[in-house]
């Protein structure tokens, strides 16, 4: 699928990359939630036609996504995407 249109593209892009995300925020009621769906949206993507293609947008998605709450963190927070991202790599990646 080729989008022809920006919508377009959001509507083939986002609805996997929110899947994982809803999964992986509901995943400590049921974490096996999040790996079910984490190996049936790979499962499907490395299963179709084009399988690089199709990982190559689930990351787009993702990364696109990521951008998006991102920027909604910020403005929640009436700071700035750089505030948030040295936050979270404070609270989460820092040991």
């Amino acid at each position: 699928m080729t989008p022809a249109t920006p919508d377009e593209l959001v509507a083939a892009l986002l609805p996997p990359a929110l899947e994982l995300t809803t999964a992986y925020v509901t995943s400590d009621a049921d974490p096996s939630l999040y790996w079910e769906a984490l190996h049936r949206v790979v499962g499907e993507s490395l299963t179709g036609a084009e399988p690089g293609r199709a990982v190559a947008e689930l990351l787009v998605g993702l990364s696109a996504l990521t951008g998006l709450l991102l920027d909604q963190l910020a403005e929640a927070g009436d700071r700035d995407r750089t505030q948030v991202l040295a936050e979270l790599h404070r609270t989460y990646l820092t040991h």
